[in-house]
């Protein structure tokens, strides 16, 4: 899989002074609103010192470390390039996943 954060994710991040980013899947979310089998994930930057229990994603072209847990492994694709952007308003934006990952369609 391959992380790729988008223009928007890029300036907020530069902005913010944001050099990390940590994704886990939403275990707390009840049904997706989308679909069945659609997958949501928590995106932080905020680090908890726990970096050993994730996976770090090597390409740091877009000078974001990333870290991932690796049960995400389950849910995407190894050639799947994984969108992150952002939404919000003024300083109240949060990180996203812009594709929607389905589980039960999976290749």
């Amino acid at each position: 899989m391959k992380f790729k954060l988008n223009k928007k994710a890029l300036e907020f991040a530069r902005k913010k002074n944001i050099n990390s980013l940590f994704i886990d899947p939403d275990l707390n979310s009840k049904e997706s609103c989308c679909t069945i089998g659609t997958v949501d994930f928590n995106i932080s930057h905020k680090d908890t010192g726990d970096r050993d229990r994730y996976l770090k994603y090597d390409d740091e072209a877009d000078n974001v470390e990333i870290f991932y847990n690796p049960n995400i492994d389950f849910f995407i694709d190894e050639d799947e390039e994984i969108e992150i952007s952002v939404f919000g308003i003024g300083n109240f934006k949060k990180f996203y996943i812009v594709n929607e990952i389905n589980s039960i369609e999976r290749n």
